[in-house]
């Protein structure tokens, strides 16, 4: 097979993970300026925080992938998924001290959670649906897309101290696209490694162990 012809092709998943890690980079830091200056940087912005430098992390290290899912479609539904917080942002919060309570244990929960994931995830984090190295320990020993039941967590998380039918609408269309999401990576990853397919054998549940 010829080379490509341009260097720039040869590399251009890290060209990739070099510009998203410079955005990360750049929204952790005005992350942190912009809580400061509010005053509002309590321990669930800095496990955030803390999450979104992980991110940053393992973007910039993450390996090529072996295969990419070629489905236009498809890799809408994982982007639109990926990138569904952003519209969660201004919505009017609750004034009620229990609800707040509980969306900040829930905010919490899933901000954990996804710390944990990623770090177990490392250099097989991908945004689009793509195959990479197939992790199987532990998280994705229980079940196998830890990293959407976080997100989705998040999201609820935020619904319960954001409760207005909007933000509701977006929580239960986000989830459907990642549970959209889910399969068709599964898919994807199952006509490509036979490892996968034996995986997905063996840890039965997507979201839930026991459950779902």
């Amino acid at each position: 097979m010829p080379e490509p012809r341009f260097a720039w092709v040869k590399n251009a998943q890290t060209l990739i993970n070099i510009y998203v890690f410079v955005n990360v980079l750049g929204v952790i830091l005005w992350q942190i300026y912009s809580l400061h200056k509010q005053n509002r940087l309590d321990f669930i912005e800095i496990t955030f925080i803390l999450n979104n430098c992980v991110l940053a992390w393992v973007v910039l290290i993450r390996q090529k992938h072996i295969a990419v899912d070629k489905n236009l479609f498809h890799q809408c539904i994982a982007l639109i998924a990926f990138f569904s917080g952003i519209a969660f942002t201004g919505q009017p919060a609750s004034q009620h001290s229990t609800a707040i309570n509980v969306s900040q244990a829930v905010l919490l929960a899933a901000s954990l959670l996804g710390l944990i994931t990623l770090l177990q995830l490392k250099d097989s984090f991908g945004i689009l649906i793509a195959c990479r190295t197939i992790k199987t320990g532990g998280l994705y020993r229980f079940v196998r897309h830890p990293m959407y039941v976080r997100d989705i967590l998040l999201r609820v998380g935020y619904l319960i101290s954001h409760c207005t039918a909007l933000t509701a609408g977006l929580v239960v269309l986000s989830a459907a696209c990642y549970v959209y999401r889910a399969l068709l990576e599964e898919k994807f990853l199952c006509e490509q490694s036979g490892e996968y397919m034996q995986y997905k054998k063996t840890v039965r549940y997507r979201f839930i162990p026991g459950i779902l």
